[in-house]
């Protein structure tokens, strides 16, 4: 085995190496960079098959730990291209390194491996036997002839619909045009998510297509009606009568079916201008408007197949911002419906569940809190010091929205007490409701509401005990048997906790008011992480009947901190999780 301890000269130690086994096996010759970064590709060799195609084999500089790139000089490449995995730097793309690895451990077999790869898709291109790669590969074709970036906000349809372009500025965005459903809606994503608006919305056409073809793709207005015809013969109407009605340039935005997906990108007729040269004295004029018609007519039919065929068509690459295409790419391709979740409580436990619901897919929150974010809670909370000051549900709704700026979230600065006597529907307006206020009397005094029928909609109580030795959920839809009352005795003590006497732990500071419950964050993140599980459960209507659901933590290390574990949880493992109904606590004896 090479010396490891030396990485820089393992690396070098290979390379030369591979530069051998090239010259003799392949009778390759050492080239110049080829355009690429000498440091990163140290060492670029021309290799040539019997058919005489000829590559550029660049070795970088961490080989055989990283593919080999390959690129197609010229002749040859105007002879290849357009064909599919070959992009317009001229690379030709044989692994898909997210997929596949290379044998660090057989450097030649690797090398042997990229060159057979290549002529094979190089002979295949030729012969015409793999077209449905261009589908696979569509978006990064496109974007090699777009002109501009454009993100895309719009909910894909099978049906034709006018949308918005939105002209904006941010600070870290190369992009300045924002495509959505209503200007309403793209306004309010960028002001989440931090940019500055700028003057005047365009109409833009959104239209689905079942196909534009494979590369090369039209260039002027006479080569995308023809193509449009060919392939998608039901999308001329609507882009015609587009075209009729609205002024250019004018922008359309297309979907195409990829399996199970859809591939997206968008074109702009401009503005009709044609210089037609004279034989008198080299003289021309310009040519605007269509011929027969007044200025301002349109005839969008003779636009594109007559006057103005030849004008050229811009083309612009789409990046799908849209809560689909996020929540598919960054997730597991489920997406959450459009139910509403209250949060009542931000602290440290309430703020790590209001964004572990949003990361869940639930994009519409109510958050309620009275509290203003402090130095003291940072440690642990959501936000932290740049945000001390605010009101947390103010930092709270702030840190998700700039995150995911679709998130649809309301706020209340109430404590929900005062909130419910302001607003007697106010929870009755979310699906469920999430109660992480850590007071008891208020939690007391909502599951009356719900007792009485004025909370009609499911609550869960959630809180933790001191240093998470354990933490509980209680499930309680008021249309089911039991209540949070049910699982305290006459002295408002908890009948399942964990600690054998968890009030002992809380710590107070020098000052009225100052309790405090001690734990961590980590922690904090472990339970919610468990949690979530019986919220999606809550969320997707598996859930049948009221239940207590306790997670334990740590025992082990309470235990060597002499801190009392209760009886009940005696033979209990670590980091576990129990769940009860509640109808077998109604009536139940207590015993400690």
């Amino acid at each position: 085995m090479e010396d490891l301890r030396n990485l820089e000269g393992y690396y070098e130690g290979v390379l030369q190496s591979a530069a051998l086994y090239l010259t003799d096996n392949y009778q390759a010759v050492k080239v110049s960079p080829f355009g690429l970064d000498k440091e990163l590709f140290p060492y670029t060799f021309k290799v040539k098959n019997h058919e005489q195609y000829e590559i550029i084999l660049a070795l970088p500089f961490n080989f055989p730990d990283d593919f080999p790139t390959v690129l197609v000089p010229e002749p040859h490449f105007s002879r290849l291209y357009p064909m599919p995995h070959l992009s317009k730097s001229k690379v030709l793309c044989t692994f898909d390194s997210n997929v596949a690895h290379p044998n660090m451990n057989n450097p030649e077999g690797v090398i042997d491996e990229v060159i057979r790869k290549a002529y094979l898709l190089i002979n295949d291109g030729l012969l015409g036997e793999n077209p449905d790669d261009y589908y696979d590969e569509f978006e990064s074709y496109w974007e090699q002839e777009a002109e501009r970036n454009i993100l895309s906000l719009i909910h894909l349809t099978h049906e034709p619909k006018k949308i918005d372009l939105i002209t904006f500025k941010h600070p870290n965005w190369e992009q300045t045009i924002l495509a959505a459903d209503s200007r309403n809606e793209g306004v309010k994503w960028l002001l989440q998510a931090g940019a500055k608006i700028e003057q005047g919305t365009k109409k833009a056409l959104f239209i689905p297509l079942q196909s534009i073809g494979i590369p090369p793709f039209p260039k002027s207005n006479g080569e995308l009606l023809k193509c449009l015809r060919k392939y998608s013969p039901n999308a001329v109407k609507p882009l015609l009568d587009f075209l009729n009605a609205n002024g250019r340039p004018s922008t359309v935005i297309f979907s195409i079916p990829n399996g199970e997906g859809q591939i997206i990108g968008s074109w702009e007729h401009p503005k009709a201008l044609k210089f037609k040269s004279s034989a008198f004295k080299g003289k021309g004029k310009v040519q605007k408007t269509l011929k027969g018609f007044r200025p301002g007519k349109e005839n969008a039919l003779l636009e594109l197949q007559r006057d103005f065929k030849d004008l050229k068509v811009n083309k612009y690459h789409l990046t799908r911002v849209d809560r689909v295409r996020l929540f598919t790419r960054g997730g597991d391709g489920s997406i959450s419906t459009s139910r509403r979740v209250g949060v009542i409580g931000c602290g440290s436990i309430g703020s790590h569940l209001a964004r572990s619901l949003v990361d869940m897919g639930i994009h519409k929150l109510l958050l309620v809190d009275k509290e203003k974010l402090t130095f003291e809670n940072i440690a642990r909370h959501l936000c932290g010091a740049k945000e001390v000051g605010k009101y947390k549900v103010d930092a709270v709704s702030k840190m998700i929205t700039s995150h995911l700026p679709h998130s649809e979230i309301t706020i209340n600065n109430n404590d929900v007490l005062k909130a419910l006597c302001d607003y007697e529907t106010l929870l009755n307006r979310c699906d469920f409701s999430i109660v992480a206020v850590g007071h008891l009397p208020t939690e007391l005094r909502l599951d009356q509401l719900q007792k009485d029928g004025l909370i009609d909609k499911p609550l869960l109580y959630v809180w933790v005990e001191p240093y998470l030795a354990g933490a509980h959920a209680v499930y309680v839809d008021p249309q089911n048997e039991g209540s949070l009352r049910d699982l305290f005795d006459e002295h408002h003590r908890f009948i399942q906790s964990v600690l054998e006497n968890p009030g002992q732990y809380s710590k107070r500071e020098a000052g009225c008011q100052s309790s405090y419950v001690p734990y961590g964050v980590n922690e904090v993140k472990r339970f919610i992480s468990d949690l979530t599980i019986l919220i999606h459960e809550i969320e997707s209507g598996r859930i049948s009947e009221n239940m207590l659901f306790t997670w334990l933590g740590d025992l082990k290390l309470q235990r060597s901190c002499g801190r009392k574990i209760a009886g009940r949880w005696a033979v209990a493992e670590n980091y576990s999780v129990r769940r009860y109904p509640l109808s077998i606590f109604k009536g139940v004896e207590v015993r400690r």
